[in-house]
């Protein structure tokens, strides 16, 4: 009775749930950064 099986729920789904919202953050924050530079990008080329 000492040892349990299997780990609970909050254990199980925390480490998924946690590298998932990073992965969406991270992806989020990669996307806002190329639509940021996209029109600089595009300006520049422009002028030159």
């Amino acid at each position: 009775m000492g040892h349990r099986i299997r780990p609970t729920a909050a254990e199980n789904f925390a480490p998924a749930d946690l590298l998932q919202g990073i992965l969406v953050v991270s992806s989020f924050g990669f996307w806002a950064v190329m639509l940021g530079l996209m029109p600089v990008l595009v300006f520049r080329v422009w002028l030159a």
